[in-house]
């Protein structure tokens, strides 16, 4: 179950949301609250898990025993502060059981990713933040493991699929808000609001945007010059509106809840460089990878050498979690060369000074052109769209590429007008999302921001529903998120 689906718009989220302020209500009378609201939390997410299939939640299950036969033995040792030998030397045994506990993650990840056998749904998300937990209660920054708290950490369902990787800390901290909370209509409102905000942007722009390129890549040799440019523009497109959608989703659920989620997405495509890219896009994922593997490789305390190369390696360990083939590590090189370039300009200073608004256009260009890459099959299948980009010629649009933009909502309204008679009638359409994308983008301010902002009134509700009943009506052509496949 998704969240742009029927099942999980009209009966998952209205049951799950409900049960849970009940409980929470519940809870705070009898003191127990806590408790109740984290078996409320297990209970649901497994449930709205387990429609992704036996498999996926037997992966999920084998995953969460590994860690907790791992955590608690863990947690015992480290409170103890017990030592024994090993090659001569006495080291704290809860070191031992972290390095079996990290080793086990990742071999169950690395098997599924390298084997060819199938890629369980969020397996690389779940895994990360049990990683994160025992590297952290190892540290001593978790206080002692806590079964159910555990379990509402690791499968909160709003977090699940894509993120964002949320420190357990944080995690508890929000669920202790909540409890001293009463339901807020206000809240609630602006939830459902941003939920609606993402739905739209998930199943009316992302999935549009993604049916043409799909085209595109199942007619390569048929492109023409404006055409493959599109192809890489809209696959741009799509993967901000498909991941901008579910983190928005993902945050009005929680709001929903009295639950705030840390920020994941902030606008990356108005980044200035490629450094302030990495600010924008996937945030808790940079977070992750900055504290576990950056930092323990030595961060930049052994030197500038060093610190490039620990970028790089970063970048590159970035693309092979994205896919093993030859176009993810090349995808993540590309990063991190201009990465590493960019840091060493900003330290030691260039004496050029270009206009804002070139260098968001020019960092745009380099990452959009990095996708290329991340969304083709192999590097010739890239090397190729690139090709027509120039070979193609200038001619004007096919049909087939141009008919993924005739939504039937914008038929009723055309076939009303005198355009309908044109040629051109569904090119309009195109430039239309086009240019409704790049307002979006590049002039919008980030909906999470936006929607704080917002004051609880008429406009605001029936904004809200307009936007909630188109995506309802369109939700027939359910599509699963980009990044559930990592």
């Amino acid at each position: 179950m998704i969240f742009n689906s029927y099942e999980f718009v009209l009966l998952f989220l209205p049951i799950f949301t409900l049960g849970f302020n009940i409980i929470r209500h519940i809870g705070k009378k009898n003191g127990n609250g806590r408790m109740l609201v984290d078996l409320w939390i297990v209970l649901g997410s497994l449930c709205f898990f387990s429609l992704f299939g036996m498999q996926n939640l037997a992966i999920l299950f084998i995953s969460i025993c590994f860690n907790v036969c791992t955590a608690i033995p863990m947690s015992f040792m480290r409170e103890r502060s017990v030592r024994m030998k090993l090659f001569g030397r006495e080291i704290l045994t809860q070191n031992i059981w972290l390095f079996i506990g990290i080793t086990g993650n990742l071999v169950l990840l690395l098997f599924f990713k390298l084997s060819g056998f199938f890629l369980p749904i969020a397996i690389s998300f779940y895994t990360f933040n049990q990683i994160s937990y025992i590297v952290d209660l190892c540290r001593g920054d978790i206080e002692s493991f806590k079964g159910i708290d555990y379990l509402a950490y690791v499968l909160y369902f709003p977090k699940l699929l894509q993120g964002p990787l949320m420190g357990y800390q944080s995690f508890e901290k929000e669920l202790d808000k909540t409890l001293d909370k009463s339901f807020d209509f206000e809240i609630a409102l602006r939830g459902l609001l941003l939920f609606s905000i993402g739905l739209f942007k998930k199943v009316i722009m992302a999935d549009t945007f993604g049916k043409a390129v799909d085209y595109g890549y199942q007619n390569l040799t048929g492109l023409g010059s404006i055409e493959a440019v599109l192809v890489a523009l809209f696959y741009s497109f799509q993967l901000y509106f498909d991941f901008s959608g579910y983190c928005d989703m993902a945050s009005g659920i929680s709001m929903l809840l009295g639950i705030e989620l840390p920020v994941n997405f902030d606008s990356p495509y108005k980044a200035v460089d490629i450094v302030d890219f990495w600010k924008r896009w996937h945030i808790t994922l940079t977070g992750f990878f900055t504290k576990y593997v950056y930092i323990p490789l030595g961060g930049n305390r052994k030197g500038e050498a060093v610190t490039y190369a620990n970028f790089m390696i970063v970048f590159l360990l970035s693309g092979f979690w994205h896919g093993t083939g030859w176009n993810f590590i090349l995808w993540g090189a590309m990063h991190g060369i201009l990465y590493v370039i960019t840091r060493a300009c900003i330290k030691h200073g260039t004496g050029v000074k270009v206009p804002k608004a070139i260098k968001v256009f020019a960092t745009f260009l380099y990452v959009t052109a990095a996708w290329v890459f991340f969304r083709a099959p192999d590097i010739q299948t890239a090397l190729l769209l690139f090709a027509q980009m120039f070979t193609g010629g200038i001619r004007k649009l096919g049909s087939g590429f141009t008919s993924v933009f005739r939504l039937d909502e914008f038929w009723f309204v055309l076939k009303v007008t005198p355009l309908m008679k044109y040629d051109f009638v569904w090119d309009v359409c195109l430039f239309a999302f086009a240019i409704a994308g790049v307002i979006m983008i590049f002039f919008c301010k980030n909906a999470l921001g936006r929607i704080k902002e917002y004051k609880v009134g008429l406009g605001t509700t029936l904004l809200t529903a307009f936007l909630f009943m188109w995506c309802v009506l369109s939700l027939g052509g359910v599509s699963t998120y980009i990044y559930m496949n990592f």
